[in-house]
């Protein structure tokens, strides 16, 4: 009596997917933002003039002083700053596997610090006041402190958007470290440059914190340059 034995089918391997098209465009448009953002705040941060110590009247005399690098630091600061948000979601995107509530706390941080770039107009506003009506006359009328409530509107508004994007950028990076993706220093890099370059008034302290930030953006930038198309598209697999 013969038996027959059924084998067991030999396992064909299932070839990945390839990348969507395009992709190969989008991960370096990508790494363009992060690199741009690091490239253009430093380059923004280095032409500031600094007025060396806090007080609107010393302000508004500075940048009565440099009119014309006052315009392009804030030119320039305008531009970086708003680099953060395409960088930002790209790092949400890249993160949402790994670390999905993370990420997504940190993407809601930073589109609630998104007018951050906004509020350098107020920087050609405030030297249009300095060369018009003078840096005694003008400090008032540039802290809007005898208008009922909106020196307290302004002052939470810019809290928010600042302490928004920094805590995003911090935490997104951080979402990249659960997932695998980046080292931890680049988070630690981004809090403490922040921190330290937060309400400084001299160029060597807030280009030194802003050349940690930027130095962090730039890796994550050259990171996400050098992951393949297809890890670029997926992301990462891991799970917080």
């Amino acid at each position: 009596m013969s038996v027959t034995i059924d084998r067991p089918a030999p396992s064909v391997a299932v070839p990945s997917a390839p990348p969507e098209r395009g992709a190969r465009l989008r991960r370096r448009a990508a790494a363009g933002s992060f690199l741009g953002a690091a490239a253009i705040t430093m380059a923004g941060i280095l032409t500031t003039p600094f007025e060396g110590k806090a007080g609107e009247e010393v302000y508004l005399r500075t940048l009565a002083a440099h009119p014309k690098q006052a315009v392009l630091a804030a030119t320039l600061l305008h531009f970086g700053y708003l680099l953060f948000v395409p960088a930002a979601f790209v790092m949400a995107r890249l993160a949402r596997r790994g670390a999905p509530k993370l990420s997504g706390v940190g993407l809601v941080l930073v589109v609630l610090g998104s007018g951050l770039s906004g509020l350098l107009v107020t920087d050609v506003y405030d030297l249009s006041i300095a060369r018009h009506v003078g840096a005694t006359a003008g400090a008032p009328i540039s802290n809007m402190k005898d208008v009922p409530g909106v020196g307290l509107a302004l002052v939470s508004m810019a809290a928010l958007t600042s302490l928004g994007m920094i805590l995003g950028l911090v935490l997104l990076a951080g979402a990249l470290r659960r997932a695998r993706l980046v080292p931890m220093w680049p988070s630690i890099a981004l809090l403490v440059g922040f921190v330290s370059a937060f309400g400084a008034h001299d160029m060597l302290r807030t280009s030194a914190g802003f050349a940690a930030v930027c130095v962090a953006l730039a890796y994550l930038g050259l990171r996400v340059l050098w992951l393949g198309d297809d890890r670029f598209e997926r992301g990462s697999d891991a799970r917080s």
